[in-house]
């Protein structure tokens, strides 16, 4: 949970952006700026609140979502209504990806959303999942010419792939692949084993073949990872320096640039992530907790990409879905291209 100044100034315009994930809800509450330099963040952050609510638990495999889940989803939602109301924040957008896309019963958690506090849920599609992780993620990292770069944004429901260069956007799909499908499908727990990758391989061969038809032609060079799980892998594979440079405090606000992800380290965190027990996970320094059942799943959807192409660079993004809708916002756009 982070948050800067709580003072208002009534002449600025603040936004609150609910994204609710299979795994987590995330709430973003920004103020938009005035006369903003070309190339500098519009906003300034002002509450970040992440809860693991994992709405697809026990149902995701079957299309539906659980009563103790959407019970658990909406004490999430009454809890970021309080921040809300506390920074007095009026303009509130509520997004929910794939496991309420693909429930049967998504209208049980919406209207109840509506009922108990307001708030419309948008509901949106894949493919406009993917278009907004795009332009959330291509802040903070610009391509040279002729390098063509992988987005991967992977969720508890999906994954997101984004092919593009800094002249287009080249191919994207939305695979019903998530680190919660698989655990649920593979009911693998604890000591996963060395053998684990290649029992996850043939499903991933089978589920993102056409993505691997688009790698054979396009032959990105560059990975850009975005959400929870390349935050994990950043931190994991992070190495401090033993004499860390003074930050010094800038009054202009630029768009967060993306981190580089040592592959090397990458590859070494990743065997450890899937051969080692729970336990051994929940040791690693990095490891969110709540993120130590899924990160083997995580880590054999980036593994299995990585050897299906000849990826040079790892980046992780910290800007997603969020940060672009609220870009959208901000250029005057609607919140989403579409939805439902």
């Amino acid at each position: 949970m982070k948050e800067e100044s709580h003072i208002m100034d009534s002449t600025l315009r603040r936004v609150a952006v609910i994204d609710c994930g299979t795994n987590t809800f995330n709430l973003r509450i920004v103020e938009f700026l005035k006369d903003v330099d070309p190339g500098s963040r519009p906003w300034k952050k002002l509450f970040s609140l992440r809860l693991p609510v994992r709405i697809g638990e026990g149902g995701i495999g079957k299309g539906i979502i659980k009563p103790d889940r959407i019970a658990r989803g909406l004490d999430a939602i009454g809890m970021m209504q309080e921040a809300i109301h506390n920074y007095v924040t009026e303009e509130v957008y509520v997004i929910a990806t794939s496991a309420l896309r693909d429930a049967s019963n998504s209208s049980d958690f919406t209207d109840e959303v509506f009922n108990l506090y307001g708030y419309n849920v948008m509901i949106i599609s894949g493919s406009t999942e993917a278009q907004l992780i795009h332009e959330g993620s291509a802040l903070t990292y610009k391509p040279e010419d002729g390098t063509n770069v992988l987005t991967l944004d992977i969720g508890g429901g999906s994954t997101e792939c984004i092919l593009w260069n800094n002249k287009e956007i080249i191919w994207t799909r939305s695979f019903d692949v998530g680190v919660a499908r698989m655990k649920d499908f593979f009911k693998m727990s604890g000591h996963f084993g060395e053998d684990a990758y290649e029992k996850m391989a043939p499903y991933l061969d089978d589920m993102l073949d056409p993505l691997l038809t688009v790698l054979k032609n396009v032959k990105p060079s560059v990975l850009v990872g975005s959400s929870g799980s390349f935050d994990t892998f950043y931190y994991l594979t992070k190495v401090e320096k033993s004499t860390p440079k003074k930050k010094i405090k800038s009054q202009k606000r630029i768009f967060h640039k993306a981190d580089t992800i040592d592959i090397d380290r990458f590859h070494d965190v990743s065997k450890m992530i899937v051969n080692n027990s729970r336990n051994d996970r929940l040791d690693m320094e990095g490891m969110p907790p709540d993120r130590a059942d899924l990160m083997p799943y995580a880590a054999a959807i980036v593994l299995w990409v990585d050897r299906n192409t000849d990826l040079k660079y790892f980046y992780r993004s910290k800007y997603a879905l969020r940060e672009g809708v609220l870009y959208r916002i901000y250029k005057g756009a609607p919140a989403v291209p579409s939805y439902m």
